[in-house]
């Protein structure tokens, strides 16, 4: 069996042609991989988003439940305050406010 130089010409190019369909086979494929490497990371980088927004809400309301807290404490310590204050001007009169005073009453 004998080849005629066109039927040479056309088996080349079917071998050529062969040998990139199969490199863009494998090109293909690695894509895929990788199409499932950046969809899981992106399902990943989701979640971690998803749990970084739980966190920054709980902690809003962890905050806000401090904030009203320490704003009833201090209500608590200035109304403290105000009574010490009454107590010491109350109790500021009764005390001699010079020492030799308690000497030559």
């Amino acid at each position: 069996m004998t080849f005629s130089p066109a039927e040479a010409v056309l088996f080349v190019a079917l071998v050529v042609t062969s040998g990139c369909v199969v490199l863009m086979y494998r090109k293909l494929n690695e894509l895929s991989t990788v199409g499932r490497h950046y969809r899981l990371a992106l399902h990943d980088s989701a979640a971690a988003l998803d749990q970084a927004r739980e966190a920054v809400a709980l902690l809003n309301n962890d905050s806000r439940e401090l904030i009203a807290e320490l704003c009833v404490r201090i209500g608590e310590a200035e109304a403290l305050v105000a009574r010490l204050d009454r107590a010491r001007a109350d109790a500021a009169p009764a005390t001699p406010t010079h020492p030799t005073e308690e000497l030559h009453g």
